[in-house]
């Protein structure tokens, strides 16, 4: 068959797929943002905390207190009426001491047996009354002081009571007595050899750690002999540590000031207390007077406490959220009220009217950061440098001054709580490690959980909006 020479070949026409299109399209931005991610620095926060600097110093601490010792003038058994720390008044009854096991027996015996009287159950019934009417579950550990005063009233009036009702068969036994505190004050049971001591018989053997575990007395149990340690008083609630320093700190703690702060292991008060300087047998000490928390170290002599030396307390920020910036600082003379509303504040600028061809004074609305020492604070951004401001003239002479002259620079962050960058002044107070302690308790400055930037240089004009305080 003869080829057909009739035929025309067309070039085909190709068509775009817009498909392919899209997907490198959407590939080209993927890969721009993703350059934009770790190339571009983001805006995180960091959440304001409390903080504190100094160095931390470990020592030992003896404690002094105005304390009598009394002794037992009578062999026998003794038997206590008040715990550990109970205050006790004149003439009250402390303990009885007979020297009969027989009548120890039946003691022990009517122990099992006894009931208290009527009094004595009203007076325990009222002190849980008391109680019950001021509690509130903020306080629930105030229950524990209530039942070891609640057990100690009741073994005394139940003593009391076995002992009113022993008074006849008495007579057919061996005596007993009673012995009654000869005046007020805090009941204690433990007795070591340094009982009575002041800060001047200091002599710093003390410290030594054989002699800082000495021979410690405490309740009698058992029949006494004549003059053993039978109980101790401290007429009040003052007391006094005496701390030994090491030798490179006093030239520290001296230079801090006239206080020192310090914490007792165990505890979490910090205190800060005056103090006295001391040295006895080649040593330095601190002598500082207590006036509470007494009661809680009565079976203690020496104690192991913290001392913070350079101590500072603040507010505790990054380095990298500080920033310079310039502030507007305009004495009162220039602000003025006005704009409808008394809270309003604002100045007199000088503005070109055109249709007169004159300069005239316009009141322009300001937004202070803070106010202080006879100056609003505000944020640059507000205003242009180069625009002249009158002052009020209500003490005087009008005056004209250019808002550049006013300009100052002044350390601050970004605080971001309303969502956006507005600044926030600063005052620094000591680096610590990689943070910055600053003031808490400045006017335009910063609080405790606050939220500020946490790298200033991630912050774009598009996120800053300064305003003051509302």
């Amino acid at each position: 068959m003869a080829k057909d020479r009739n035929i025309i070949k067309f070039r085909t026409r190709k068509e775009v797929n817009i498909g392919l299109v899209v997907a490198f399209g959407v590939l080209v931005l993927l890969v721009i943002n993703i350059y934009r991610y770790f190339t571009t620095p983001h805006l995180a926060l960091y959440e304001v905390q409390a903080g504190s600097s100094g160095s931390e110093v470990s020592a030992v601490a003896m404690i002094l207190r105005p304390e009598t010792v009394y002794r037992t003038e009578h062999a026998g058994y003794l038997n206590y009426y008040y715990r550990e720390g109970a205050r006790v008044t004149k003439n009250a009854k402390i303990y009885s001491v007979n020297d009969s096991s027989e009548l120890q027996d039946i003691l022990n015996y009517n122990e099992e047996n006894s009931a208290l009287n009527t009094n004595d159950l009203n007076r325990l019934k009222g002190s849980v009354r008391s109680f019950c009417a001021t509690y509130s579950d903020a306080t629930f550990s105030e229950c524990y002081d209530l039942r070891e005063e609640f057990l100690s009233d009741y073994l005394r009036y139940r003593d009391v009571s076995m002992l009113d009702t022993l008074a006849n068969q008495n007579a057919e036994l061996n005596s007993f007595l009673t012995v009654n505190s000869e005046k007020s004050g805090v009941i204690s049971y433990f007795s070591d050899l340094y009982d009575g001591y002041t800060k001047e018989m200091i002599t710093g053997e003390e410290f030594l750690t054989e002699k800082r575990t000495v021979p410690q007395y405490s309740k009698q149990t058992g029949i006494s002999a004549i003059d053993s340690f039978a109980y101790k008083l401290i007429p009040e609630d003052t007391w006094q540590l005496v701390i030994q320093i090491p030798d490179d700190c006093m030239t520290r703690i001296k230079k801090a000031g006239a206080t020192v702060s310090f914490r007792i292991m165990g505890d979490t008060v910090l205190y800060e207390k005056p103090y006295e300087e001391l040295y006895a047998g080649g040593g330095s000490y601190l002598a500082i007077e207590m006036d509470r928390y007494g009661t809680e170290y009565l079976s203690e002599r020496f104690l192991d406490v913290t001392l913070y030396l350079d101590a500072r307390e603040g507010l505790k920020i990054p380095e990298t959220s500080i920033l310079t910036k310039d502030i507007y600082q305009i004495p009162e003379r220039f602000v003025m009220k006005g704009g409808g509303e008394e809270d309003t504040l604002g100045v007199s600028l000088e503005r070109y009217d055109s249709k007169s061809g004159e300069v005239k004074p316009d009141f322009f609305e300001i937004h202070p950061l803070f106010y202080e020492n006879g100056y609003y604070y505000v944020a640059e951004e507000d205003m242009d440098s180069g625009q002249y401001i009158n002052s009020a003239g209500l003490t005087g002479e009008p005056e004209r001054a250019m808002l550049y002259s006013f300009i100052t620079g002044m350390e601050g962050v970004y605080n971001m709580n309303k969502g956006y960058a507005v600044f926030r002044r600063i005052e620094r107070i000591t680096d610590v490690e990689d943070y910055v302690l600053v003031r808490a308790d400045q006017a335009g400055g910063l609080s405790v959980y606050d939220h500020i930037v946490l790298d200033v240089s991630a912050v774009t004009k598009d996120i800053i909006l300064i305003e003051g305080e509302s």
